[in-house]
């Protein structure tokens, strides 16, 4: 025994929870010395990619330059065939004179020729009059291209209403439509009037492709590292695989430069944007540029694999010691959140987290039972309620049916005082909750009929209930003496006042779990605002008149014992009738603690 408490004051520190981090802080300062080696290859590394990154984009800029050049010095010259007084005359045909304008043809075509000896890499330049949709200018004197008004690539121009457009690489002829057996890419603009803006012709440069290719073909990196050219649609304007020419890339190219890892694959994806809107890419692959790192990496992998060993270890005990009794804690503290009262910690043990778990547990307890205070009391203020307005309502249903018997006594109608009297008794013993707050849907009615007797002594019979209801639902509880406020409002807010012959309809029927009471007069109704008013939370209005007491306490009622998306719906039509709906549930709830009071 003397040795187990020895033995207990020994470890009695490490129930401690600074003792605890303080193990874990001593493990975890030995591990930033075994991950210097893995940090030192990191920086070596980056700096080897750092400068192969350099090179590359250096290598990309140079190369944009060169395009940027080349297509600069073609568009110079289609802005110069767009200026040319000759090409403009000839498209609008103003010089009616066939010699002046064979003269006039002829030097435009010289003046096409001239551009194409300024830039050898031109092949061909022709210049299409959009009306004749046909070739009327062109350098080449001996073959005319195929009518190209439905090409493709002329709406292209057309649509572009005057700006420049490019086309890819390919082996076909753009205007002759053969096999060229080198590949060639074009320039495209539409020629609109000085005059009036319109378009009035298309111009087309094929260009041959080779002094591109040949200068895109010097950029390499390393064995596998290629270049690309692109439009803003992702399609191939150059590519190192002929078979790839127009088609849309499959690759990610960002528009800045970006590094992308496919499994142990490193590539670096540097972009650079043309004048003409294209995007040059350098597709680089840094694992065969950064090889010369490979003997860092091996001595780092060794001391990767050390540091993994003790960051396990650490993990694991830290997991194990304090990370799972505060996750689950901490679990445990929003279940109680989200209102479950039931949870429980498990961990009570010596040090401070265990003492956490106590201070929860008792805590919750607290919490449980004085919430289950504060429903009880909550509930019996709201049947307080419910009853404060039956007495509002059971006065004023008294006072009604004592004057109308007083009536029947004027007029020496003994036998119908004696059964209205005798009526009335029932109907008193009815609303007593001797027997508890529900009761039978059938015997509701039939109090509903024996007050209906009442008001026909009354009303001298003018006023005629119907119900329909079957028998199973018959069975059903609900909350006594619901239906009677709305019959006597219908009575003498609807019937009455029109001094004529009325009925009310009651209808009962489920929907799924939902039951229905309809209960319908044709009565004088009301305006929709005044129906709107009637459940409206305002003590103003509540002190308008017994309809906004009986309903009132009708819905409160339904609310308390079935929840809040249960209620009562009243709709009218002014000088026509009045339809309540009463919404109930065969799954009765326990009392609602929220105030339907407001």
């Amino acid at each position: 025994m003397r040795n187990k408490k020895l033995v207990h004051q020994i470890f009695r520190p490490l129930h401690s929870i600074v003792v605890q981090l303080f193990l874990l802080f001593f493990i975890g300062m030995t591990v930033p010395v075994l991950v210097m080696g893995f940090l030192s290859y990191e920086k070596s590394a980056s700096i080897v990619e750092e400068q192969v990154s350099k090179v590359a984009s250096l290598t990309i800029t140079q190369v944009s330059d060169k395009l940027d050049m080349l297509f600069k010095k073609i568009d110079d010259s289609s802005m110069m065939l767009l200026s040319n007084k000759v090409v403009h005359s000839i498209l609008e045909e103003k010089d009616a004179d066939l010699y002046a304008s064979t003269l006039k043809v002829k030097e435009g075509k010289d003046f096409l020729t001239s551009v194409m000896i300024n830039s050898p890499e031109i092949l061909d330049i022709y210049i299409f009059d959009i009306k004749q949709q046909n070739s009327v200018l062109s350098a080449d004197s001996f073959n005319s291209p195929p009518d190209h008004s439905n090409s493709w690539w002329y709406q292209e121009i057309v649509k572009a209403n005057g700006s420049p457009v490019w086309f890819g690489l390919t082996e076909t002829s753009y205007l002759k439509q053969a096999e060229m057996g080198f590949p060639v890419f074009g320039l495209g603009r539409a020629i609109r009037s000085w005059e009036s803006g319109e378009i009035i012709g298309v111009m087309f440069f094929e260009i041959m492709g080779d002094v591109l290719i040949k200068e895109l073909d010097k950029v390499q990196f390393g064995e596998t590292g290629y270049v690309v050219i692109t439009n803003d649609e992702k399609q191939y304007f150059y590519h190192p695989d002929k078979n790839m020419y127009g088609k849309i890339s499959e690759l990610k190219l960002p528009l800045q430069m970006m590094q992308f890892h496919e499994g142990t694959k490193s590539t670096l994806m540097i972009p650079e944007k043309l004048d003409n809107g294209w995007y040059v890419h350098g597709i680089v692959p840094l694992e065969e540029l950064t090889a010369d790192s490979a003997s860092i990496r091996n001595f780092t992998v060794w001391i990767v694999f050390v540091a993994i060993l003790l960051a396990i270890g650490v993990g694991y005990y830290a997991t194990l010691k304090i990370g799972n009794p505060l996750v689950q804690l901490s679990r445990l503290m929003r279940m109680g959140e989200e209102g479950d009262l039931t949870v429980r910690s498990r961990n009570v043990g010596q040090n401070e987290i265990g003492q956490l778990g106590r201070s929860f547990n008792k805590m919750i307890e607290q919490i449980n039972v004085l919430i289950h205070r504060i429903a009880s009391e909550e509930r019996e203020k709201k049947k307080a309620e419910i009853r404060a307005l039956r007495y509002q309502i059971n006065p004023h249903f008294l006072y009604n049916t004592l004057n109308s018997i007083r009536w029947l006594a004027k007029l020496n109608r003994v036998q119908e005082v004696d059964h209205t009297v005798t009526t009335l008794v029932h109907l008193l013993e009815g609303s007593l909750e001797r027997n508890g707050v529900f009761i039978r849907l059938g015997d509701e009615l039939d109090l509903l009929r024996k007050y209906m007797i009442i008001q026909e002594y009354r009303y001298d019979h003018m006023i005629h209930l119907q119900i329909t209801c079957s028998k199973q639902l018959e069975e059903l509880p609900i909350p006594r003496m619901l239906l009677q406020p709305i019959v006597e409002n219908a009575i003498f807010h609807g019937i009455a006042p029109k001094d004529d012959e009325g009925s009310i309809h009651i209808q009962v029927e489920q929907k799924g779990t939902d039951i229905l009471i309809i209960i319908e007069d044709d009565g004088i109704g009301m305006s929709k605002e005044r129906a709107h008013q009637i459940l409206a939370d305002d003590g103003d209005r509540l002190n308008q008149g017994m309809i906004n007491i009986g309903i009132r306490h009708v819905n409160q009622t339904v609310k308390l014992y079935y929840g809040e998306e249960y209620g009562v719906q009243v709709e009218s039509e002014e000088g026509s009738r009045t339809r309540v709906v009463i919404t109930l549930s065969t799954m009765r709830r326990e009392p609602n603690v929220q105030s339907t009071a407001g």
